[in-house]
């Protein structure tokens, strides 16, 4: 296996838009190159590798992995197809970077992820969230227990316009809101309880969820489907006992801490309060990788290359994408969605 990133052989198995537009330029970003591209059909494969200069291009995934002495694999195709191709992939010896959802069950992702454990390669699903300096920025104020104190609760949005007329409340969370999902687990840990409520219409998409962590950790989340929010909305806002910190739309992140009142001088007499804001640079001379970097793409994408030289688990691993998928089946029951799917004590660790 080689010990540099541009030294790795990968290969990418789709070529939609998602890829076209986000995985393709962040793994060159990151220092990685795509030697092989496979997709619906040989002509499509063919014009897709002469257009991002890979060596081979092929109508059958299988045939590249074959042939091809790849190191790595990424995937970016419809979840349907994630558990079989993430299985040869892994037994023919490749790491696999594979778009979330991995599958639409935890028992898919744990059938991906007893597979990697057998093949002994790392598998990682693309939370890229989890990568996004906004809330990486987020992560490190809150592990400053000094200065933010112990973390109390949260609150957040998430909101877009629906993309299909088709969507309901299993598709938005497990295809969309399912990245906020894997944050909150991220940030948080596991969750012990979840209460919700919904006023879903077809595409129309409502949901109130309250969630307790093992941590102790409690809070609320708002998720939204509808045409009204055709410009995107996501927030998170944690309170901590000294401080709290918010985080909007990947662009800014506000913070404040408190600190103790001056002898003898009332904090009401005087201009006391500082609030700190970081936000994003905007330059037209990043070319349009900007976006890439903020919203965690180029940040996910050199982790798991990172990984595949190192040897070493990826952060979003198959193994950790079971509890996810398990914390989203249990919001869907927690709201009505689904049917009952057991005792809430076991999201937990799985």
């Amino acid at each position: 296996m080689p010990t540099d990133i541009g030294a790795l052989r990968i290969g990418f198995i789709g070529y939609g838009r998602h890829a076209r537009a986000n995985l393709y330029p962040s793994i060159e970003l990151a220092g990685g190159r795509v030697v092989s591209v496979s997709t619906r059909n040989q002509a499509a494969a063919d014009a897709a590798a002469r257009e991002i200069g890979a060596e081979h291009g092929h109508g059958d995934y299988r045939r590249m992995l074959e042939s091809d002495a790849l190191d790595a694999v990424f995937v970016s195709v419809g979840p349907e197809d994630h558990v079989a191709i993430a299985i040869d992939s892994l037994r023919a010896g490749l790491a696999v970077f594979i778009e979330k959802p991995l599958g639409m069950s935890a028992a898919d992702g744990r059938t991906v992820a007893e597979a990697a454990s057998i093949a002994k390669r790392p598998v990682m699903v693309a939370f890229m969230k989890r990568f996004a300096p906004a809330y990486r920025t987020l992560q490190r104020l809150m592990a400053d227990e000094a200065s933010f104190g112990r973390v109390m609760s949260f609150d957040g949005r998430f909101a877009f316009a629906p993309w299909t007329d088709t969507l309901d409340d299993e598709g938005y969370l497990k295809l969309a809101a399912i990245h906020i999902v894997d944050l909150l687990r991220a940030l948080f840990g596991e969750a012990t309880d979840v209460r919700g409520f919904r006023n879903s219409r077809g595409a129309d998409i409502a949901m109130s969820v309250a969630l307790q962590f093992e941590s102790g950790v409690v809070g609320s989340m708002s998720f939204a489907s509808a045409p009204s929010w055709g410009r995107e909305h996501e927030e998170l806002t944690v309170t901590g006992r000294n401080g709290f910190a918010k985080a909007e739309n990947l662009q800014r992140v506000s913070y404040h801490h408190d600190r103790p009142v001056a002898a003898g001088s009332p904090r009401w007499q005087t201009l006391d309060e500082e609030t700190t804001i970081i936000e994003a640079v905007s330059s037209p001379i990043s070319g349009g990788a900007r976006d890439l970097y903020l919203r965690g793409f180029v940040g996910e994408v050199e982790h798991f290359l990172r990984c595949v030289v190192t040897g070493s688990e990826p952060a979003s691993s198959a193994s950790d994408n079971v509890a996810t998928m398990a914390l989203c089946d249990h919001i869907l029951g927690a709201i009505g969605a689904i049917g009952a799917i057991g005792a809430i004590g076991a999201i937990g660790p799985i």
